[in-house]
């Protein structure tokens, strides 16, 4: 048994199901227009609700840990609500977001987390922990959104094949179509610098060169897994004027970089619910996700 599964197999992570935390923030709307404007979209009105995955801005703040308590990756330290298990890189590996009741802008919000699962795979990619964390979003006591987030652990690069490898781009699609809508989006540096700012998400792959190369092995900037969510979710908005969506389901497959076209689109599946994706230039899908809407 190798070193790490070793270690893993001493913990009963488990143990780690039903951790809880509460957070209260409020919903600043001159936070959330500091967003739209680096997405090129318009500022929110006054009076307004939340607009759709806008409540990603305050996934990692608060806590505002303390820069010299971050770890290797810029992330915060380990726990509560992440078990201290030797798999340093992480990434987002989907989330299934259910909208319930309008949560207000500019008013108090307290975020209920709770962790429901926790399991270890072992594959090619070597050992993977995934956590599930349910976020509930509460405007005094309604929950506005139900979100349930899955996170991935992985071994230092050094450890399986390099993530550069790994990350390369596979074989071209057989046949692609191009959905009933689309448009197409070259993530910047600047535009990874502002997501990560707004957003207080201090991971180094999305603005650390050297490390995102050098240490975690991918070939350039990784694009934000919820940026590519919001782009995704944005153009499906635009193609929907007047729908209300319900419930939007997605999964991370492969990670996009940064200066690399990715083209967003979508098909109708059934009533009220359309399939939606992020696709790399070869027709491949970085993101693949479903949208419920009235």
């Amino acid at each position: 048994m190798a070193a790490i599964d070793t270690q893993l197999a001493a913990t009963d992570w488990t143990a780690w199901v039903g951790r809880s935390d509460r957070r209260s923030l409020l919903a600043s709307s001159q936070w959330v227009g500091l967003l739209e404007a680096s997405l090129d979209r318009p500022l929110p009105a006054q009076g307004s609700a939340l607009e759709p995955l806008r409540h990603w801005l305050w996934l990692f703040a608060p806590p505002a840990w303390p820069t010299a308590s971050l770890g290797g990756d810029g992330h915060g330290p380990r726990g509560p609500l992440v078990p201290t298990w030797p798999l340093p890189r992480r990434m987002w590996a989907g989330s299934s977001i259910q909208w319930l009741a309008p949560m207000p802008l500019d008013a108090p919000i307290e975020v209920r987390s709770t962790i429901e699962s926790v399991n270890l795979k072992t594959g090619r990619s070597g050992t993977l922990g995934f956590v599930s964390l349910r976020n509930r979003w509460y405007s005094g006591d309604v929950c506005g959104i139900d979100e349930l987030q899955t996170a991935v652990y992985r071994e230092a690069a050094g450890a399986t094949a390099p993530a550069s490898a790994a990350a390369a781009a596979p074989a071209p699609a057989a046949t692609v179509p191009d959905g009933d809508w689309q448009a197409r989006f070259t993530p910047s540096a600047p535009l990874l610098f502002r997501y990560s700012a707004v957003s207080f998400n201090t991971h180094r792959i999305h603005y650390d060169h050297p490390y995102t190369t050098g240490v975690e092995g991918y070939p350039g900037l990784v694009v934000h897994g919820p940026l590519l969510g919001t782009l995704m979710f944005d153009t499906w908005r635009n193609a929907h004027p007047g729908k209300t969506p319900r419930q939007f389901v997605f999964r991370n497959l492969q990670p996009a970089f940064v200066d690399n076209e990715v083209s967003c689109g979508g098909i109708e599946i059934g009533p009220g619910k359309s399939r939606v994706w992020v696709r790399h230039a070869d027709g491949s899908e970085h993101v693949a996700g479903e949208v419920s809407y009235e």
